[in-house]
């Protein structure tokens, strides 16, 4: 289960691990995990450190899995040299917020809760959510980044717990995100506009 997988890396004193050895932990799920792994200190609910750039690795490697999980991959695609390449997952043991995030998951989550949910159209459904997801992680402005991210670890993460309710619930929150963001940047492109003559100096009339 993925959950005891998750508490064995959280406790493991190894800190780094090559893609390929936690591809091969996961097997089969290895799609939905490398999205896990892209977002998750993305995710945390820490100060911007990048200007808005941090999560623009994160959003171009979602978008490439979400495409791979679209066209029905059953394992995620990596170049050899990439599948050699190490990550630390030494936050993973140090944050806070792993702890209550686990503990979270092993209060509230039900495996096969709502099993309805759990099929290969909300399956799909998500990917394409994922999509407009990752879009607004490569957008380099501050507070266009985090609630995308977290959605997408969201929905990877009820997915592989087999939690439908907290699957179907994410899903929910993710068009919910996609629509708000959507509203926000007509409403900011409008202002711009009406605005044009102030902010380029009277160039553009």
């Amino acid at each position: 289960m993925f959950l005891d997988k998750l508490k064995e890396l959280t406790t493991s004193e190894q800190s780094k691990y090559k893609i390929g050895e936690l591809l091969d932990m996961f097997e089969s799920s290895s799609i939905i995990v490398c999205l896990v792994l892209v977002t998750i200190v993305t995710s945390l609910p820490l100060p911007p450190w990048g200007g808005g750039f941090e999560t623009i690795p994160g959003g171009i490697l979602s978008l490439f899995l979400a495409i791979q999980g679209l066209l029905g991959l059953d394992q995620v695609y990596l170049p050899s040299f990439a599948k050699q390449l190490d990550i630390d997952l030494g936050f993973l043991k140090t944050s806070d917020w792993t702890k209550k995030i686990i503990y979270w998951l092993e209060k509230y989550i039900k495996k096969d809760r709502a099993e309805w949910a759990l099929n290969p159209i909300f399956e799909k459904l998500m990917y394409i959510l994922i999509i407009p997801n990752a879009l607004l992680m490569i957008v380099p402005i501050v507070f266009t980044n985090g609630p995308p991210s977290q959605c997408i670890t969201a929905m990877a993460i009820t997915w592989l717990l087999y939690d439908g309710l907290l699957f179907g619930s994410t899903l929910g929150v993710s068009i919910f995100v996609i629509v708000m963001y959507t509203v926000l940047f007509i409403v900011f492109a409008k202002l711009l506009y009406r605005t044009r003559k102030t902010w380029t100096f009277g160039l553009w009339k």
